[in-house]
């Protein structure tokens, strides 16, 4: 059997962020951060090498088309606060961001260890979180279900106009 951290995916819990540092000895030479959203303590800064675009590849793709500085994948924090004040605090948002967690989706799957650097309240953080996922995701999946039942019944309209046109019986024979 699998160590725990190949079975739940230990890298998805890391905050993995590729940069370039601009200095004359790297010659503008892609970087690589990684670290435990939470843990100040244990980051790991170095030139980037193949193992690390295979290790993170949606990181390196995102690196790879990134226009603007400081953009990530998911849900931002921002948002959450936008759409739930009273359950999520600007100030819950400023310290949550001071421990390098940027996005909703990390806060709802942030370990236990995690979320104790956070301090008290954080697995309640890590519950609201997962209900706002949970609940916009409904909401996405419901309209995309209405807008999918809009065109079945424009083509069913467009069924019936077809077969109305259309004359019943096989064509009479020429003589």
């Amino acid at each position: 059997m699998g160590l725990d951290s190949d079975v739940h995916n230990a890298d998805s819990h890391l905050h993995v962020e590729f940069y370039h540092f601009t200095d004359a000895r790297f010659k503008d030479e892609p970087f690589v951060r990684i670290m435990v959203p939470g843990d100040k303590t244990n980051i790991i800064e170095e030139p980037v090498k193949e193992y690390h675009k295979e290790r993170f590849p949606r990181q390196w793709l995102y690196f790879q088309m990134k226009n603007s500085e400081g953009s990530v994948i998911g849900t931002l924090l921002d948002e959450w606060q936008k759409a739930r004040p009273k359950e999520f605090s600007a100030n819950q948002m400023a310290e949550l961001q001071i421990l390098k967690f940027q996005t909703v989706e990390q806060v709802a799957t942030a370990t236990d260890s995690q979320l104790q650097k956070v301090g008290m309240g954080g697995t309640g953080l890590r519950d609201s979180a997962r209900s706002y996922l949970l609940t916009k995701n409904q909401s996405e999946s419901a309209s995309e279900l209405e807008e999918t039942r809009k065109e079945l019944d424009i083509l069913k309209q467009q069924m019936q106009s077809l077969m109305a046109e259309k004359k019943v019986g096989r064509p009479k024979k020429e003589e």
